[in-house]
């Protein structure tokens, strides 16, 4: 997928109201207070909601001033229990607040008495952080940004960095099943998501490639003779590669490389864990994955449609 990026928090409590109340206290004893969703503006403009779905780099114009002045939490009623929160910033609760020695997800399990998990994933990162209710912290993945350590996300020391692995570790995450949660006992259904996504998207793959062989077979070798065709899509399934290193080649890889835009939907490594994870817990409607239309952007355009399907927002002020 291209630039593809989501940020989620799963919360093992499916109380909307007790979450509420952890986060008010946990943002009030950081000197930030509730308050509604004001109003939005750019040079002093006030802009309309019109304005601001008409506005189609408004994310990118006015998010990096807004954190100034304005923190959002999205709530929404998740699958077996779980409570799935998107935030604006999209990293606020992985981060500390200002002398506490520990972020503000921690925080909040440890008040809920409750266990929770943050999933990252973009360009930069593909991170598991999960906490529990006794205060420890768990963090698998790897971060690529100029700004942060190899090793760091954020404060916080990353426990498993996949980039440097050992031979055990790279068994434990990438075999056919790899072991994701390492501090956390989630259910069955919870640690076999990704193997189910991959197990749906190799059975997409399989049709999708006798369709391009036969397609393929029936525009270039239609006076070849079946059994002869059926050991070319034997050696095909083997090992395409040697095919497009044979004569007429050339021919075959282009065709097969243009059909391939038929998969570029297609997750791939820690994204498939996002995504398997995503669609198990996210409830319906489910709002794991916001797409272009961020917290922000639908907080100002949809919130009758979010608050019907049962979403709580909160907006807080930041501590000046």
């Amino acid at each position: 997928m291209d630039r593809y990026s989501n940020d989620t928090y799963y919360i093992r409590c499916n109380n909307l109201d007790l979450i509420e109340h952890a986060l008010n206290r946990i943002f009030e004893q950081e000197g930030s207070r509730r308050i509604p969703l004001p109003p939005l503006s750019i040079d002093d403009t006030e802009l309309s909601v019109e304005e601001i779905e008409n506005d189609v780099v408004f994310q990118r114009r006015y998010n990096s001033n807004l954190a100034n002045e304005l923190w959002m939490f999205g709530l929404f009623a998740g699958e077996l229990g779980w409570t799935i929160v998107k935030s604006f910033p999209r990293n606020l609760l992985c981060r500390r607040a200002q002398d506490v020695d520990r972020p503000r997800l921690s925080q909040l399990v440890m008040q809920l008495g409750t266990d929770a998990f943050y999933i990252g994933y973009s360009e930069e990162i593909s991170l598991l952080m999960e906490t529990d209710a006794k205060g420890s912290i768990f963090i698998s993945g790897s971060v690529d940004r100029d700004d942060s350590e190899e090793d760091k996300f954020f404060d916080e020391q990353i426990n498993l960095v996949d980039r440097i692995p050992s031979i055990e570790q790279l068994k434990l995450m990438y075999s056919k099943a790899p072991q994701r949660f390492f501090l956390l006992n989630v259910s069955e259904q919870v640690q076999r998501a990704e193997q189910e996504l991959k197990e749906e998207q190799d059975k997409r793959f399989k049709e999708w490639q006798e369709q391009f062989l036969d397609s393929y077979a029936k525009r270039y070798f239609s006076i070849m003779s079946p059994n002869e065709l059926e050991q070319w899509k034997v050696r095909f399934r083997q090992n395409r590669n040697q095919l497009f290193d044979e004569k007429g080649g050339n021919k075959l890889f282009r065709a097969w490389s243009n059909a391939w835009q038929d998969l570029s939907d297609m997750a791939s490594g820690f994204q498939i864990f996002e995504i398997g994870i995503g669609r198990q817990l996210g409830g319906a409607p489910n709002y794991w994955h916001l797409g272009r239309e961020s917290l922000v952007y639908r907080a100002y355009t949809q919130q009758q449609q979010l608050e019907a399907d049962g979403a709580r927002l909160l907006y807080f002020q930041p501590p000046q």
